[in-house]
């Protein structure tokens, strides 16, 4: 893999032409995500414990060789952000969720546009991020087993889609366009699970796997998921067959897929970097 070596924090950076890429000098790095309008892409970083109000997260913007391009950081002015996790774009917006909150930003220049408070619905700790077709934003709480709906067309009105300890402690999203329903992988149980609009939890596959963090799909309609525990990435072709992509890798976090240029994205959260598998 042919690379892009960052430090963030001494401000060096060297920049080989290449697609793939990996980023290093990261802190607790979470999402990994791309920008289909630009091509550039976000990262989110914690940058300490996950659970502390201590405002000095980050998400770090990067082109698409991986060059840094600006940085939103808690503590600046006009700025909060604790533990950022899950990351989702549209239009404009840049979604992110943090500890009891989601707050969202412009893409462009990460100007602070909004936030949302969730601890008035008994919220825990949020992580993953899905929009479906109609704008609203699906919000996985890994700790209260819980998943709400936050209406972005609506005044971004806020409800409890769906809580039940069958979502074992849910993760990263996708939405199923197609058969109109969320996929969700579990930490807890390590399975992936098809939460319909009635709230209906069935499983996608029969195999468990260890403790699942992300997921996304790829060109093709796989699904692509990280396991943390087991520090692989698995491709699973047709709701079916599964495939190890890649092994070996400290904590996958919240992976993504890059379909203009056909790349895994992957942050290694304990690694304290990211990198593209092509």
């Amino acid at each position: 893999m042919k690379t892009i070596l960052t430090n963030l924090f001494i401000g060096f950076f060297l920049i080989l032409p290449a697609e793939a890429f990996r980023v290093d000098g990261l802190k607790t790095p979470q999402s990994f995500i791309v920008d289909p309008a630009l091509g550039d892409y976000f990262i989110s970083n914690i940058n300490g414990n996950p659970v502390s109000r201590d405002n000095n997260g980050f998400i770090i913007k990067l082109d698409a060789s991986g060059k840094p391009l600006f940085s939103i950081r808690g503590g600046s002015p006009q700025i909060t952000l604790h533990a950022p996790d899950g990351l989702a774009l549209k239009g404009n917006h840049l979604y992110v969720t943090d500890i009891d909150s989601v707050r969202w930003f412009d893409k462009n220049n990460g100007t602070p546009l909004g936030h949302i408070d969730l601890t008035g619905i008994g919220v825990k700790r949020v992580r993953g991020l899905a929009f479906d077709d109609e704008n609203n934003l699906y919000v996985s709480d890994v700790l209260a087993n819980a998943i709400y709906k936050i209406e972005t067309g609506n005044d971004h009105k806020i409800s409890i889609f769906k809580k039940d300890n069958h979502l074992g402690n849910p993760s990263g999203m996708v939405y199923d366009s197609v058969r109109k329903r969320l996929i969700v992988v579990t930490r807890a149980t390590g399975k992936i699970l098809a939460v319909g609009m009635d709230g209906k939890i069935t499983p996608v596959i029969q195999k468990t796997f260890k403790n699942l963090h992300g997921i996304d799909w790829n060109r093709e309609g796989d699904l692509l998921v990280s396991d943390e525990s087991a520090g692989k990435v698995y491709r699973i072709k047709k709701f079916s067959r599964t495939e190890i992509v890649r092994e070996n890798i400290l904590t996958p976090a919240g992976i993504s897929f890059d379909y203009a240029r056909n790349l895994i994205l992957v942050p290694s959260s304990k690694g304290n970097l990211a990198f593209t598998i092509p």
